[in-house]
């Protein structure tokens, strides 16, 4: 391929990126490739489209090479630090990051990048610094604005991070991600007069922004509404959400508690049905065990001796206590029988359910399922705090190894699984109606994502074994 050709096909590929024809530009990109492999340019643009094409060991593979050919190239290393950050290995990015900047220090968007990488691991401080340091050289960068106040959120510098969104929002008036990321600082700092003021602002630009904050159970601006006694502006919130997605269950959660402060008992029992929603199911071995004791106690070695095991994170629903990653990624074992006895009481749960068109749980049962799970174990006074499964559809949790304090049946309620009862932290008037249950092992307990539910500490030095887990329409 002669000079000539390689320049003309050069733009004709770039016209062909520009136009959002990808396939066909990283075909030309690697014809030029296979003709000059040295080609720099080709190199990294045709990584890029890799890289837009979900092709991220592709897109490695050509940076690597770009790299290699001119180590100098700031440009380039940040590209490789870009696709080694989608490639899962944040810290080679951020070695990549480093260097880029260490060999040009003036381009905001690898101190950007790098704030993201560094932000990924956990790393606030140096997150917070690169993001600073990306709008000191572009005062007017948004998003380094943006992402920074979200760290000083996180870091607990509550006014420093209403600072940075009020600032996004004099370059950007229209921006609802930081109108509602600032009402959620107002929020933290208990100023729930400008907190609901930022949150109408950002509902007035895009009603759609508190959507995500469903998904992950935090939906501020409804938790604003109970602090300030408004449980019909609560329930508005949650209605407009449900509206968008019928029978996410954050939404449904709320609703209920709602629906409680408003006097709607009969609307509360239906969503929080205990009878026909909540289900027991004792399990039988697998044939290939001799008895339930024994499939138990294979269970019990699987979980703690699993390779993901680890201390409950802070913030998590858990207070002490260790628990898993997924559990399913396994097809031998006992995890595997589990999965199988799993699998069959969830479609008999479905199966079961009654036929009602205008219950948001019930209309959503789904045609096919996918399952996740993950192992808990809870020691001396450890206990899970009341909590829902936002994201989830129905949930459950199987126990497979209790101290004798609880299978005592003591009179205390010592680790009971305790359903109905909200986040300590809300602030609700009227009580809700709750339910108890004792554990016992082989028990499986099915029910609702949206159900509140916690369980009570023990005093114990036996553990208390389970497996969690929730259900997915697979649609």
């Amino acid at each position: 391929m002669s000079p000539t050709h390689v320049r003309k096909t050069l733009r004709q590929a770039s016209f062909f990126k520009r136009t959002g024809r990808l396939k066909e530009a990283r075909k030309l990109y690697r014809r030029v490739i296979s003709a000059h492999p040295k080609n720099k340019d080709a190199l990294k643009a045709c990584a890029v489209i890799s890289l837009q094409l979900n092709l991220i060991d592709e897109a490695v593979a050509l940076l690597q090479r770009a790299v290699s050919l001119d180590e100098a190239d700031s440009g380039a290393q940040n590209d490789y630090g870009n696709v080694l950050q989608a490639a899962g290995r944040i810290d080679d990015a951020i070695a990549a990051y480093r260097y880029s900047v260490k060999i040009d220090s003036r381009k905001a968007e690898t101190h950007f990048n790098l704030g993201n990488a560094l932000r990924t691991v956990g790393n606030l401080e140096g997150a917070a610094a690169a993001y600073h340091q990306a709008e000191i050289l572009r005062p007017n960068y948004v998003n380094a604005k943006f992402q920074l106040g979200l760290v000083l959120h996180a870091q607990g510098y509550l006014d420093a991070a209403a600072k940075q969104f009020r600032e996004v929002l004099e370059i950007d008036v229209a921006n609802s991600e930081a109108s509602f990321a600032l009402g959620n600082v107002l929020y933290s700092a208990e100023k729930l007069d400008g907190a609901m003021e930022a949150y109408a602002h950002a509902a007035k630009s895009r009603p759609e922004v508190f959507d995500g904050s469903f998904e992950v159970g935090k939906p501020r601006h409804v938790h604003a509404y109970f602090d300030r006694g408004e449980p019909e502006a609560a329930l508005r919130a949650c209605d407009s959400y449900l509206a968008r997605r019928p029978g996410q269950s954050c939404a449904l959660a709320l609703k209920a508690i709602a629906l409680n402060e408003l006097g709607e008992r009969d609307a509360v029992r239906k969503l929080l049905d205990f009878d026909d929603l909540l289900c027991s199911v004792h399990l039988n071995p697998p044939p290939s065990y001799e008895s339930l004791e024994a499939f138990n106690a294979a269970l019990e070695s699987h979980i703690s001796g699993h390779s993901t095991l680890m201390d409950a994170p802070e913030n998590y629903s858990m207070q002490g206590g260790k628990s898993t990653g997924e559990l399913f990624v396994s097809d031998e074992g006992p995890i595997s029988d589990f999965k199988t006895l799993l699998e069959f009481s969830v479609i008999s749960y479905c199966e079961a359910l009654p036929k009602d068109p205008t219950h948001p749980f019930l209309v959503n049962n789904p045609d096919s399922i996918k399952i996740t799970a993950w192992g808990v174990i809870l020691n001396d006074g450890a206990y899970q705090v009341p909590h829902i499964h936002p994201s989830a559809w129905l949930s459950g949790v199987y126990y497979v190894r209790l101290p004798n304090i609880i299978n005592a049946n003591s009179a205390l309620s010592a680790g009971y699984i305790k359903f109905g009862q909200p986040y300590w932290d809300f602030k609700t008037y009227a009580d809700l109606e709750t339910k108890l249950i004792r554990p016992e092992e082989g028990l499986m307990l099915l029910f609702p994502s949206y159900m509140f539910h916690s369980t009570l500490p023990f005093s114990s030095k036996e553990h208390r074994v389970s497996i969690a887990f929730d259900i997915f329409p697979s649609r």
